[in-house]
């Protein structure tokens, strides 16, 4: 499976005590694609995303909606500002063991 970035991180939501806290997961090698939307008109804001390809090879952990994502591996215990929140995961760990991988969308 073709992968551009060397890994990502990202931050499982749970919550505690009716908190949320967030996990830490470092992720190997992944496929990212930002999409960047134009603005229409002075009240909209623009609908910027990723697309994650996630070899099942690079990860351990299952991700849900909810979740922080970021594009590259960083040390910190909890996600950043700019980090992206996963909208949607699928799970295709399915079919030849060369293309099983997960789709993450993420704004």
């Amino acid at each position: 499976m073709f992968t551009n970035r060397p890994g990502c991180t990202i931050y499982e939501k749970t919550v505690q005590n009716r908190a949320p806290i967030f996990i830490r997961h470092e992720v190997g090698a992944v496929y990212w694609e930002d999409t960047k939307a134009q603005e229409n008109g002075s009240d909209r804001t623009p609908q910027n995303s990723a697309f994650v390809s996630i070899p099942v090879t690079s990860i351990s952990y299952e991700p849900k909606s909810g979740d922080k994502i970021v594009g590259s591996v960083i040390p910190d215990e909890a996600p950043p500002p700019t980090a992206l929140t996963i909208m949607s995961a699928e799970d295709f760990r399915f079919g030849s063991p060369a293309v099983r991988h997960w789709e993450v969308t993420a704004k």
